[in-house]
């Protein structure tokens, strides 16, 4: 058998009895909203018929199995994984920052919502931004305008990040997209509190309810109640072992055995 991931679009030329689809998100219409009507209406045309094409479609949350169900009635659902190890060992650090934010800085990423929210905290914050993009320059200059104290790193390597992550106490996303949210996973791993957004269209909330950690809001004012807490419990671990690379293979590996015998 074959597996076609990222970019997607190989899925048409392979055979159809042989192949896997592991699809990452399904918008389904909200693509007119990232490309536009015409452009996100020929993306959304094109990714109908290939979650139809093969043999079976697997992907990480039951947000983007029930968006896919709409189309065709047979989705599997595993999680991604991470090697917790890697993680892990990062808890230890020291407390630097108050709330970190991780995420490309563009709009449909919830930024600006979520710079809007930490206005709304009363207490002078230590404030991370991990990400470069389009509103990179809008992000650095609120944050010369703000109270809070910002540290930009638009050009972090993967080890400062998690460094940075595991040095913050909250960890806050407000997109109001997110097929999985590996990000959201990274830091409760790396012992940071998620603050997420209640969106029908986030799987981070999925994420922070199945581990029991963190909290999903509707509102700035709901971030800044958050994040103006003094006191957040302790990181999970057992429940992380789910999320465990080996775990997620072996699940894998399970299922493409009863698939293709």
């Amino acid at each position: 058998m074959v597996d076609a991931s990222v970019p997607y679009t190989e899925v048409f030329l392979l055979p159809r009895e042989r192949t896997a689809l592991t699809l990452h998100e399904f918008w389904g219409r909200r693509w007119r909203e990232y490309f536009g009507p015409l452009v996100g209406g020929a993306v959304w045309w094109a990714v109908r018929r290939m979650v139809l094409r093969p043999r079976a479609v697997v992907v990480p949350s039951r947000l983007a199995a029930e968006r896919v169900r709409r189309v065709r009635g047979d989705v599997y659902v595993i999680p991604f994984g991470l090697r917790l190890e890697d993680y892990l060992k990062y808890r230890e650090a020291g407390k630097e920052f108050d709330v970190v934010i991780v995420s490309r800085l563009v709009p449909y990423k919830g930024v600006r919502e979520a710079l809007a929210a930490l206005r709304l905290v009363e207490r002078r914050l230590r404030v991370a931004v991990v990400g470069d993009g389009l509103l990179l320059d809008e992000v650095r200059r609120g944050a010369e305008r703000g109270r809070h104290t910002f540290r930009l790193y638009p050009s972090a390597s993967e080890e400062e990040k998690r460094r940075i992550v595991a040095g913050s106490i909250y960890y806050l996303n407000m997109s109001s997209a997110e097929g999985f949210s590996i990000a959201t996973l990274e830091a409760v791993v790396l012992g940071a509190y998620p603050v997420v957004l209640r969106s029908e269209d986030s799987a981070a909330v999925e994420l922070v309810e199945a581990l029991g950690y963190g909290a999903a809001v509707a509102t700035p004012e709901e971030v800044a109640a958050v994040i103006s807490t003094d006191h957040i419990p302790e990181p999970p671990v057992a429940p992380l072992w789910q999320y465990h690379t080996a775990k997620v293979v072996d699940r894998y590996e399970q299922l493409i055995k009863s698939i293709y015998p």
